[in-house]
């Protein structure tokens, strides 16, 4: 039985080894980081049929927690399956720091935003792949695959374009803004050698970094002014005609504000386009009084 966020399972109490033997052979053991319970309510099964293969550990809704059931809790996941846009800190950290202190988890990074807003941090991270939401269905059984062999997975459409490599991770990669450009993901193992000698390796310096990280910025806000303030308003339950009403303008061109807004969300309704919109810190309640 899996185990959601500080619940840990029996097997924890037992070394890796012994645990790893306990699986079937061939077996993937996959730990997943989830901050929308929503989301999440339709990722842990579809991953689970996937592949009879795989089976999920754990499910944590933070960064800091995936840190420290991925470096000092046991058994630990093959694969770390995370969300790019966590409320404490962005995806890309957590690949960064497990990377740091020698993690030879598999990271495979899912986004509902373009990829393109996190390939290159992510492969700059030690990060094995990234799939768009939209794109699970037929990316992810391959991507987690190959990250549990220690692979990258390279594939059109999961930011992955031309032979330049941006694994190339300066401290604090997974803060700086990217604008389009290429990814190509390391393995494993290049990525413990690029930024492994970069971390301290103890529960002190791993703990320390998660919280001092836990502020860290999303990718800049694709919203214009008008689209926030139309989110922000639904987010606040107001109607339609309301919201018309106090923007001075018509219903039909709050249609086209929220239609634009889940276009640059990448989202497939407004409830999901407003669940981006507030874990990124991109709209406030307030706003469409503004």
């Amino acid at each position: 039985m899996t185990n959601t966020d500080d619940a840990p399972t029996p097997s924890r109490r037992h070394g890796d080894a012994s645990a790893r033997r306990a699986m079937p052979q061939g077996h993937i053991t996959i730990g997943l980081v989830e901050n929308d319970p929503y989301a999440l309510a339709l990722l842990r099964p579809q991953i689970e049929r996937l592949d009879p293969r795989f089976s999920i550990l754990w499910v944590v809704s933070t960064g800091a927690k995936a840190i420290h059931h991925c470096l000092f809790t046991s058994p630990r996941p093959q694969v770390l399956v995370i969300d790019m846009g966590l409320s404490d800190m962005p995806g890309t950290r957590v690949c960064e720091v497990l990377r740091q202190h020698g993690c030879t988890a598999g990271v495979v990074g899912i986004t509902a935003l373009p990829t393109a807003d996190w390939a290159a941090r992510l492969a700059a991270c030690g990060g094995q792949a990234l799939i768009a939401k939209d794109l699970i269905r037929g990316n992810l059984r391959p991507a987690i695959v190959a990250s549990a062999a220690g692979q990258a997975y390279q594939s059109e459409g999961n930011g992955t374009s031309g032979p330049e490599h941006a694994g190339n991770a300066e401290e604090h990669a997974s803060d700086r803004p990217v604008t389009g450009g290429t990814a190509l993901y390391p393995s494993v193992q290049e990525a413990i050698a690029c930024l492994g000698n970069t971390g301290q390796g103890t529960t002190e310096s791993a703990s320390a970094t998660a919280t001092a990280t836990a502020s860290a910025q999303p990718p800049a806000n694709p919203l214009s002014p008008r689209q926030q303030q139309v989110l922000a308003a639904y987010a606040a339950g107001e109607t339609t005609g309301r919201i018309a009403k106090t923007l001075h303008t018509s219903n039909a061109t709050v249609y086209v504000h929220l239609h634009d807004a889940l276009a640059r969300l990448g989202a497939a309704s407004k409830i999901e386009a407003i669940d981006i919109a507030r874990k990124n810190g991109w709209i406030h309640v307030e706003q469409y009084r503004q």
